[in-house]
């Protein structure tokens, strides 16, 4: 195996290097048992926490109906409802009569995605964890990509490519919007690309060894609790017990297109939930928050005057970030907060 010198290690730490030492981390990190053991079987649970969807999440079962080898390679299907009040558990019961394949609901009472994605993964009976929003379908090819993944790579963990869900990601305005908000998720790399530094949870999976590895889920982050970043915060933990993250560009998702998150106020709210979130696992000083609110409100002003919009947005979002994050600081807050 290569040896790097610690010093070259240092000087890849840059601001344009810093997205690549991740992967050198990969390259150099002494294989575990649980990287060098291949699946003996792979037996694949699909989660998908939801609450009061029900009728996107019918959207989502009718892609999943229509996966290819679905009926060779058999998936469990877990809804973890997370206290829907319409008639979630009534459709889920009613459609699980005629699948093909094992669907149930497990209800969870404690608030929030992350606590309903630790449920759901303890009763899960599969070795291979597959999680899924509940506002997104899947293409066709989506199974068969991931049970390659785990076939042929070396990777515990892999993110799937997710694109916008027709017929609206084919218009001009919608994509200028996601453009400049990025408020839905939007996630696809070169495919020369083979590792990642971070998670979207719309579209991940991991084998069960590793995800127990990490301790799952911190549930207070995400949706019902901070309001977002459990997916940031378990990549984080990934790359620190050195577990890479592959990059599986044929497991692909189409994420639906909600026009109410393309608006001033949602991208508003949306960084000021993500600075509250990231100060839960990042604790920053007083002090850094506030050099770092006057660095990026000085960018905002540069960006204004140039005219550029997306960077110009970029540090207006990173404005809202530092204020929730004082915000939070001020107030001594744990981030949770209604779904």
């Amino acid at each position: 195996m290569r040896i790097f010198h610690p010093k070259k290690i240092v000087n890849l730490v840059t601001v344009a290097g810093r997205r690549y030492l991740v992967r050198l981390v990969c390259q150099i990190e002494t294989p575990n048992i649980h990287s060098l053991m291949s699946l003996d079987r792979f037996q694949l649970s699909i989660i998908i926490p939801t609450k009061n969807r029900v009728q996107i999440l019918a959207d989502l079962f009718d892609s999943i109906g229509r996966l290819d080898e679905i009926d060779s390679i058999r998936p469990e299907i877990i809804v973890a409802d997370n206290g829907s009040q319409d008639d979630t558990s009534d459709y889920v019961h009613s459609l699980a009569r005629d699948f093909p394949n094992s669907i149930r609901t497990l209800k969870v009472l404690r608030p929030g995605k992350s606590a309903a994605i630790n449920e759901a993964v303890k009763a899960a009976n599969g070795n291979v964890l597959a999680f899924l929003d509940d506002d997104v379908v899947v293409d066709k090819t989506w199974l068969v990509a991931i049970q390659r993944f785990f076939r042929d790579g070396n990777c515990r963990v892999g993110q799937g490519l997710i694109r916008l869900q027709p017929p609206t990601a084919n218009d001009p305005e919608i994509l200028r919007l996601v453009e400049r908000y990025r408020t839905i998720p939007k996630l696809e790399h070169d495919p020369i690309i083979k590792t990642l530094s971070t998670l979207n949870g719309a579209n991940f999976f991991a084998r069960r060894d590793a995800f127990d590895e990490v301790g799952g889920l911190d549930e207070r982050l995400g949706p019902g609790a901070s309001g977002t970043s459990e997916d940031v915060d378990f990549a984080r933990r990934l790359i620190q017990a050195r577990i890479a993250i592959g990059y599986a560009p044929q497991a692909v998702v189409y994420h639906r297109v909600d026009r109410d998150r393309l608006t001033d106020e949602y991208f508003k709210q949306s960084h000021w939930r993500q600075g509250r979130s990231r100060l839960l696992f990042r604790n920053r000083s007083t002090t850094s928050i506030f050099l770092n609110l006057v660095r990026v409100r000085a960018q905002y002003v540069c960006y204004t005057l140039v005219g550029n919009e997306r960077n110009r947005y970029r540090s207006k979002g990173r404005i809202y970030h530092y204020l929730g994050m004082m915000e939070a600081k001020r107030n001594g807050s744990n981030g949770r907060q209604a779904r």
